[in-house]
């Protein structure tokens, strides 16, 4: 029979939009994989490698009463000497802001087990790097690498450590390795004292008070006083005068978690934890404490920065000039070694191979958090390392032709995927990496919806008064 005109219209239709929609979701197909992953049949080149990694073990910075103990756990003054040779320290004028967490005396200092740790690093980092990143053409050396670090002894000296097993233990008397520690106190922690913008610490208080986190409190609160009522023999002059930490530079130290003033206050949650693994890592526990005693601390710390530090809005607002440095970092080695293989080959030797960062535990998770990384299973040790990989995805052939930049991270040599993706994925593209960190965010008021924060432009925002 005939089939009517309309009706070969629709059916026309209906194929036209069958073939539309077979071509969209090849498109969106295609799309979803190569961000998730180059193609199989590409050259990948590693071109840069940002390494960002907590200082070794040290003393505990809560000053105890054992200072001579404690002075005996650090290297001597001809190993302090030996590890700086070959480097230059380049400070601002006027000084940095000295960190709560700074510490003084013996406290807070890098320990000859620390020293030690570094140096292994160094030596583990240069048998991944060599052939990879150090070639015959462009060998490790020291106009190949720049140095970053928070202006703390421990985390100067702890890179000052590492380049000595970088280098074998080689002599770098000329060119000196400058380490970089102009305003690095700002940002390259997300606690820094002062904050970056004052609204931080706003924020931090009203995430503190989500529900979830308070009944947390409350629930260990008994652990807290017991610790502390613990460690009362060997809490030092000026122990209780020490305060850091997200969330925690007001919070237990002044108040209960109720808000009402106590007669007898827990320390705060950081200086519970680091002084506990200072003395457990010693054998010098107080009997009244348990291995188990540490864990749960240790565990319940990790949480709770990890539960402030994962809101986007907080995220951004502690960590995204450090993130977005190195985001811009990546993206100007691409256009300098882009230019290199336009021009004759030649290298420009001020764009370094190596960044390396010395920083803390801290920096590690906020960076972890900022950057939507995978969350690691444990805190990170003393002496980790956040690896940033710049990879340029080429054409297989000898054209050279550049399909995409990657970025891959780890942690400890273990790949941590992105879950920015729908589907977590090894390597982000360079290009979706500046997008993301760029994004905006903001927190809006459960009963009325007005907008509390926002995080927009590289700043943070206080809308409406608590």
């Amino acid at each position: 029979c005939r089939v009517p005109t309309h009706h070969k219209l629709i059916t026309s239709i209906m194929t036209k939009a069958s073939l539309l929609l077979s071509v969209c979701l090849l498109v969106a197909s295609s799309s979803a994989s190569s961000f998730s992953k180059p193609n199989p049949t590409s050259k990948l080149r590693l071109q840069q490698v940002l390494v960002v990694h907590r200082h070794g073990d040290r003393s505990p910075i809560t000053p105890l009463k054992d200072e001579d103990f404690w002075q005996s756990q650090l290297p001597q003054q001809h190993v302090l000497e030996g590890i700086a040779k070959g480097t230059s320290l380049v400070r601002p004028p006027e000084g940095n802001p000295i960190h709560g967490a700074h510490g003084r005396g013996p406290f807070g200092q890098l320990t000859m087990m620390g020293v030690l740790q570094m140096a292994t690093l160094g030596e583990r980092l240069r048998e991944e790097l060599q052939d990879t990143l150090f070639t015959d053409e462009k060998p490790l050396h020291p106009s190949r690498i720049r140095i970053m670090s928070t202006d703390f002894p421990r985390t100067i000296q702890s890179v000052q450590a590492l380049l000595t097993g970088l280098f074998e233990g080689a002599q770098l008397d000329a060119p000196a390795i400058e380490i970089d520690v102009r305003k690095t106190n700002s940002y390259l922690i997300p606690d820094p004292q002062p904050r970056q913008t004052p609204t931080q610490l706003v924020l931090e208080s009203h995430l503190a008070k989500r529900p979830h986190l308070v009944e947390k409190e409350k629930e260990l609160n008994e652990l807290a006083h017991k610790v502390t009522d613990a460690l009362q023999d060997h809490l030092g002059e000026g122990a209780m005068g020490v305060s850091f930490g997200i969330g925690e530079e007001k919070s237990q130290d002044d108040d209960d978690i109720d808000g009402k003033k106590m007669k007898k206050k827990p320390l705060a949650w950081a200086k519970l934890a680091e002084i506990l693994t200072c003395l457990h890592s010693r054998d010098l526990l107080p009997p009244t404490l348990s291995k188990e005693d540490v864990e749960v601390v240790n565990k319940h710390v990790a949480w709770r920065w990890f539960e402030n530090l994962s809101h986007p809005v907080l995220a951004k607002s502690a960590m995204w000039k450090f993130a977005n440095k190195m985001v811009e970092d990546m993206e100007h080695k691409v256009e300098c070694v882009k230019r290199e293989d336009e021009s004759t080959g030649e290298e420009h030797i001020e764009e370094p191979l190596l960044c390396i960062y010395s920083a803390h535990d801290s920096t590690l998770i906020g960076l972890l958090c900022v950057l939507q990384l995978e969350q690691p299973e444990s805190w990170p040790e003393y002496g980790s390392y956040l690896k940033a990989e710049l990879i340029q995805e080429e054409k297989d052939g000898d054209s050279k032709e550049v399909l995409q930049h990657w970025v891959r991270f780890s942690l400890n040599g273990q790949v941590l995927r992105s879950t920015w993706t729908n589907e977590p994925a090894d390597m982000v593209p360079l290009s979706k990496l500046s997008e993301m960190i760029h994004s905006e965010h903001a927190i809006y008021c459960e009963h009325t919806g007005s907008k509390l924060f926002a995080w927009k432009n590289g700043a943070l925002v206080h809308t409406k008064s608590q």
